[in-house]
């Protein structure tokens, strides 16, 4: 008799979980007022070619592509820490010939993952500094570099990978968000960018 009670109530209690559930989900139960999601399914599946592949392409007839000669054909692992920038800026050159493939892709990254701080314009003045409403008593972010400025010219493109790989002051690593082809696509679109100037 215990038994039956004890399923009787476990039961009972996933039904009203399941209906509590289904409310939620529906609208008829609200938790929070000014809650905002925005739900985008399959965001775990994305179909990245791997390295190993981009690399492999050379050996097969990759010309039906659209990527053609605009993959990097050897393999990098980037392990250097944000104060270790000599030997990358040394050894690293851009791998990837400029097409308007590679320059449309890039600037389709830097608008994703640079605008925020740098603007489209790259100036420094993104939406972080121009749109964030602070209180008083808050400093808010510093101003971003310019990276149309003589300074950022100036640095190679094994430099700036280093940057957008490791780090530097307060930008942090976009390592984990970026691969080694994607980077290299922002750098020439950044190269752009600045002759534009």
């Amino acid at each position: 008799m215990l038994r039956k009670t004890i399923i009787y109530s476990l039961i009972s209690f996933l039904i009203l979980v399941f209906i509590i559930l289904l409310c939620l989900n529906l609208g008829i139960i609200i938790l929070y007022k000014n809650f905002q999601m925005q739900v985008i399914p399959d965001m775990d599946n994305q179909q990245k070619p791997s390295m190993d592949y981009l690399i492999n392409l050379e050996s097969m007839n990759y010309n039906i592509y659209p990527l053609k000669e605009s993959f990097a054909k050897t393999k990098i692992f980037y392990d250097y820490e944000p104060h270790e920038y000599i030997e990358p800026e040394r050894l690293f050159n851009n791998p990837i010939s400029k097409t308007s493939f590679v320059l449309q892709r890039g600037k389709a990254l830097y608008q994703r993952y640079c605008v925020p701080c740098h603007n489209f314009n790259g100036k420094g003045n993104g939406p972080i500094i121009t749109q964030v409403v602070l209180n008083e008593d808050e400093e808010g972010f510093p101003p971003p570099k310019d990276l149309t400025s003589e300074a950022t010219k100036k640095m190679t493109d094994g430099r700036i990978f280093h940057i957008l790989s490791a780090g530097q002051n307060l930008m942090f690593s976009f390592h984990d968000k970026l691969n080694e082809l994607d980077k290299w696509l922002i750098i020439h679109y950044l190269r752009e960018l600045q002759n534009e100037k």
